[in-house]
Order: structure tokens, then C-alpha cells, then sequence
């Protein structure tokens, strides 16, 4: 079983996301939503982490399956994912679809019997709407605390104390919220990967990165 991939982006397409480890070539199905945060912030060659669901989809003519991985951020969307899906008549095809908003925003809605924003969703009208809500509610009130989508960007392989000591100056000096922090270092550690101290990881951050304005 596939659980979560770390590797390279090759390519992002409008489905999927094609990521290479150790030569071999995954395409990684996610949520457009998910999709949409990748092409904004990754490029390709990026180094990115998913979680993941091996599926079994049903193809075209009897008895022809189709394995597909699908992948999420965190592990708390890939939850949210697998209790969205027990709700009858949204599939994992469907589900994934309809993932088009972030999930907090998805869940904020289902706990305050918000219809009108479960109906943007692809695929989900207003009965289903309904159907979520009362298949739902209660059940996903701890997946709405979150913000924003906050990808877990894999520094354990550099926790020398300079990238804890940057990621300190981001948020507490500059006032990057830490998931921008973290996708900062990220991303100038793989494109300089020799970096040794607090202060070329900074030169490198902004150097790779226009300034956000705060």
C-alpha cells in the first residue's frame, strides 16, 4: 500500500500531478483545489510531499479496473477525503471532483448548514447538499479549524539549527505566517542545496522569491 510519495515534479496537469521517485514515475490524481495551489506555488523539479490513496476505478467495459493513486497535502485532507466518501452516492471520482474550495472551507459550511457554499462544489446540488449535512455534521468540525491549505513541507532531512533559526526570523521579524516560511526554505534549499547558515538561507530565500508585502 501507497501512503505518501516524496519526490520531484515533473509535470502538473489539469488532473493530476506527475511526480518522479527513485526513477519511477507516479501520476498522483488530486483535488483541483489542491491542483490550483501546486501550479501557484511548485515548479517543476520541485521537491513536494503528497499523501496518498491507492483506488481501484472501474474503466470502460465489465470487469476492466483501473489502480489510481490519489493525493492530498496533509494527511488531515486525505482524512477528510475518506469520511467525505462514505457519504452514499459521492464516489472517489466524485469526490475528488468536487473538491474545488478549500476543504476547512468545505467543512465550515457542512457544521453551519451552509448549503449555498456545499452547492459551488462540483457534481453536489442542493439535495445532496442536504445529504452531506445531515450524513456529516458533527463529524468534521475538527477539519474547519484549519485555515488554509498547509502542505507539510519535508524538512526533517535539513533540521540543522540554521533552518530553524531562519524559520524563526521569517515569522517572529518578517511576519510570514509558517507555512510561507516553510515553503520559502523549501524551496531555496532545493535550488541551493550546499546552503550551511541562517544567513545565506536568507539571502537565498529572497534571492529565488519576490517579496511578499506585509
Amino acid at each position: 500500500m501507497i501512503t505518501k510519495i516524496f519526490g520531484t515534479i515533473d509535470e502538473i496537469s489539469d488532473e493530476a500531478v506527475i511526480i518522479e521517485t527513485g526513477g519511477i514515475y507516479y501520476a498522483v490524481y488530486m483535488p483541483p483545489v489542491h491542483l490550483e495551489h501546486i501550479a501557484r506555488s511548485y515548479q517543476k523539479g520541485d521537491s513536494i510531499l503528497v499523501y496518498t490513496i491507492y483506488y481501484i476505478e472501474a474503466g470502460v467495459g465489465v470487469g476492466n479496473l483501473e489502480p489510481r493513486l490519489l493525493g492530498f497535502l496533509n494527511p488531515s485532507d486525505r482524512e477528510f477525503f475518506e469520511i467525505f466518501t462514505t457519504v452514499k452516492g459521492i464516489g472517489a471520482r466524485k469526490a475528488l471532483q468536487a473538491i474545488m474550495i478549500p476543504i476547512p472551507e468545505i467543512c465550515s459550511a457542512i457544521e453551519s448548514r451552509n448549503t449555498a457554499v456545499l452547492k459551488r462544489l462540483k457534481g453536489i446540488g442542493g439535495r445532496m447538499s442536504d445529504k452531506i449535512i445531515a450524513e456529516l455534521r458533527g463529524r468534521v468540525g475538527k477539519f474547519a479549524a484549519k485555515e488554509e491549505i498547509s502542505p507539510e513541507v519535508p524538512l526533517s532531512s535539513r533540521v540543522e539549527d540554521f533552518v530553524q533559526e531562519t524559520l524563526e526570523i521569517l515569522i517572529g521579524r518578517l511576519g510570514y505566517r509558517r507555512i510561507e516560511a516553510e515553503n520559502l526554505i523549501h524551496k531555496a534549499l532545493t535550488n541551493e542545496p550546499a546552503i550551511n547558515s541562517s544567513e545565506e538561507l536568507i539571502q537565498a530565500i529572497f534571492k529565488h522569491t519576490v517579496p511578499i508585502t506585509k
